[in-house]
This record gives C-alpha cells, sequence and structure tokens, in this order.
C-alpha cells in the first residue's frame, strides 16, 4: 500500500523532529522504527523527501548561479 503525501509528510516531520532531537527512534502511526546512526536516519529522510515531490508536494527551491568568464 502506498502512502500518501499527508501521510509521507507526517513521517518526514517525525524524522526531521528525532534528527533534531539526537534520537534514533521514530514513531509514525502507531509503530516505530530505530535507526543505527542519524546519516541513516538522513538517507531515509532524503527518500522521503523525493517521494513527496513524486506526489506533487513543494518543489525543492533552485538557484542559478551567473558569474562573468573565468570566476
Amino acid at each position: 500500500m502506498a502512502l500518501t503525501l499527508t501521510q509521507l509528510e507526517t513521517m518526514r516531520d517525525a524524522l526531521l523532529t528525532s534528527i533534531a532531537s539526537g534520537e534514533l527512534r521514530v514513531e509514525f502511526e502507531g509503530r516505530g522504527v530505530t535507526y543505527r546512526s542519524v546519516a541513516e536516519m538522513q538517507a531515509a529522510l532524503v527518500t522521503v523527501e523525493k517521494e513527496i515531490e513524486s506526489l506533487g508536494g513543494r518543489e525543492r527551491p533552485r538557484q542559478i548561479v551567473i558569474t562573468p568568464k573565468g570566476i
């Protein structure tokens, strides 16, 4: 069963909260996941954010840098 946009956003928020607090356990919809490291949590966060983008969630801001030749 695929997750809805709302569920993915809730999961993202739970991951962000856990990363910020330094906890390796994330609770989501009555289930829990214990990660081995913050790096593993960050990888999961990237995956969730990509899934949100593919479902039509907010796009990441893009920056275009224009510099003169030679710099």
